[in-house]
């Protein structure tokens, strides 16, 4: 569970200390909930809030028999399941990451002629 508000944390473009703001916790204990896992009922409700996520985009997975393929389902009205649309924002958080390392390349590349 942890590892999904970080991606989700991340996805939205918060880091830590902003979301440790958010919530009036400490950056630390935001970092103890991503690396552990281990997180009450109540604060998981308000980071989902916080960042536009529900419980169950968090909670994926945690009731899965090993047959399922969550990434496949859908939610009964023929719309992607939770997993897919995870997946679809791990594939745009990649995206943006190779942009921006490309810009920073750029960037320096540019610095290093003007010396």
């Amino acid at each position: 569970m942890g590892q999904k508000i970080k991606r989700l944390r991340a996805f939205k473009g918060m880091t830590q200390e902003e979301l440790a703001n958010a919530l009036g916790k400490t950056r630390s204990l935001v970092s103890y909930f991503e690396r552990t896992g281990n997180i009450n009922t109540y604060t998981l409700q308000e980071i989902t809030t916080i960042l536009g996520a529900n419980p169950e985009e968090i909670n994926l997975d945690d009731n899965s028999t090993p047959n399922e393929d969550p990434v496949s389902q859908a939610n009964g009205n023929g719309h992607p399941g939770v997993a897919q649309k995870l997946l679809d924002q791990q594939h745009a958080e990649i995206l943006f990451l190779k942009e921006t390392i490309n810009f920073q390349w750029q960037l320096l590349n540019e610095l290093s002629k003007s010396k």
